[in-house]
């Protein structure tokens, strides 16, 4: 984040710490509930946070 945005998102780091955080862990218990095998939970928790950041990108192009 450059010195622009520092002041337009204080605390932005340790929010999107966060929502990853709860993004695995959702994964994790919908791969448990829904019997998936575990090996596929990288791949989708990568792909999210994939789509996670195209996301912000766009939030932070817009501001």
């Amino acid at each position: 984040m450059n010195k622009k945005n520092a002041g337009k998102w204080p605390g932005m780091g340790l929010i999107l710490a966060g929502a990853i955080v709860f993004l695995v862990g959702i994964i994790i218990i919908l791969f448990k509930e829904l019997n998936i095998p575990r090996y596929w939970i990288p791949a989708v928790v990568g792909l999210m946070l994939i789509l996670a950041g195209i996301v912000l990108n766009r939030i932070r192009s817009w501001f």
